[in-house]
C-alpha cells in the first residue's frame, strides 16, 4: 500500500490540468491586439487601393480629354488651349488652362485638371506642363 503523501501529488496534478482564468484572459488580450493590428493593415491597404483607382481614373479622364481637345494653337494660345468644364466621363470634369510664364517670352504654363464631382481636396488630379511656342509670346 502507498503512503498517503505519495498519492496526493498525482491527484493535484490531474486536478490542475486546465487553464486558469488569468491565462485565458491573457490569451484573449493578445488575440485582440493581433486582430486590431490586422484590421489596421487591411484598412490601410483598402485606402491605398482606392487612391490608386482614383489616380487611374483621373489619368484616363485626362487622356480622353486631351484626345477630344488636342493641343493646337492657331492664333492665341491662351484662348485656343483653354477648355472649361468639359464632361468627359460621368461624374468627372476635364479643365485645361493656359497662361504665359512671367519670366520667359514664348513660354506657357499648361494646367490640366480632372475633377471628380465638384472637385475639392482629394477629388482632383492636376498635371502641369510647359509649352515653348516661339512667335506667340514675344513682344
Amino acid at each position: 500500500m502507498n503512503a498517503p503523501g505519495k498519492n496526493a501529488l498525482p491527484r493535484r496534478a490531474a486536478a490542475r490540468s486546465g487553464m486558469t482564468l488569468v491565462e485565458v484572459l491573457l490569451a484573449v488580450v493578445i488575440l485582440g491586439i493581433c486582430l486590431v493590428g490586422l484590421l489596421q493593415g487591411i484598412t490601410a491597404g483598402i485606402d491605398v487601393f482606392r487612391a490608386s483607382a482614383f489616380l487611374r481614373q483621373a489619368q484616363n479622364v485626362i487622356a480622353r480629354g486631351e484626345a477630344e481637345h488636342p493641343v493646337e494653337v492657331q492664333s492665341d494660345p491662351e484662348e485656343d488651349l483653354a477648355v472649361s468644364d468639359s464632361s468627359i466621363e460621368k461624374g468627372w470634369t476635364f479643365v485645361r488652362t493656359c497662361e504665359p510664364d512671367d519670366d520667359e517670352d514664348a513660354l506657357y504654363v499648361l494646367r490640366v485638371k480632372a475633377m471628380k464631382g465638384r472637385g475639392g481636396p482629394g477629388a482632383e488630379f492636376e498635371t502641369v506642363r510647359l509649352l515653348y511656342l516661339p512667335g506667340y509670346g514675344e513682344s
